[in-house]
């Protein structure tokens, strides 16, 4: 892991402890939750070629701070599962390549309400997140035949910065979330030093906020 990496890992770990603080100010209201949800994902870079999106999913729990009216601070802890496919077709043949990456994924959100009314809260929200690369294998198929391999030349951590938007439904006494995130990956995730891969994903999610 990388000095910058160490770094930005860190002041996560402290915003997450921060946003744990029952104590902090009075006034700020710390509420749990949690979310899950499906979408795409791919890779993307110099090094990559040709790869397709492919599904994606993520399912994690959530505390938000409640900093003012309208903003607020959300730390998550999400399990992801990207990747990417890459198909050729070749006379009636079909050779196909399946990256599937799962990680353990920590954002640090900042969201902002649009408006906030009776039954329904608008926002956006962004941030960055570390993730933790827990397991990566790649699935080759060609025609009846299938053979699934580890994948060893990723790098252990990757760096991200999300966006996205939702609304909240006041069902009373929690709120039904409902929401779409796009995650770009800021650094490449391949060990070789020249190398360019990078992940990115767009997420549908729903929840639930107590």
């Amino acid at each position: 892991m990388t000095t910058g990496i160490k770094r930005q890992a860190v002041l996560i770990v402290l915003l997450l402890l921060l946003l744990l603080t029952p104590d902090l100010k009075a006034g700020m209201v710390i509420r749990p939750g949690f979310k899950l949800g499906g979408g795409v994902s791919t890779i993307f870079g110099q090094d990559t070629y040709e790869q397709k999106w492919q599904p994606s999913f993520q399912a994690g729990v959530f505390f938000e701070l409640s900093v003012w009216n309208r903003l607020a601070v959300a730390a998550e802890l999400n399990f992801v599962r990207k990747g990417s496919v890459y198909r050729l077709d070749s006379d009636g043949l079909e050779y196909r390549e399946r990256y599937f990456f799962d990680y353990l994924e920590v954002p640090v959100l900042a969201k902002y309400y649009l408006a906030r009314l009776k039954e329904i809260d608008l926002y956006f929200y962004a941030g960055p997140s570390v993730a933790l690369n827990l397991k990566a294998r790649l699935r080759v198929s060609f025609n009846d035949l299938e053979e699934t391999v580890e994948v060893d030349n990723l790098k252990g951590t990757d760096l991200l910065l999300n966006g996205g938007a939702g609304a909240e439904v006041n069902l009373k006494p929690g709120k039904l979330i409902v929401e779409a995130r796009y995650s770009h990956g800021l650094q490449s995730v391949a060990t070789e030093p020249e190398a360019d891969i990078r992940n990115k994903s767009l997420l549908f999610l729903a929840g639930f906020k107590f």
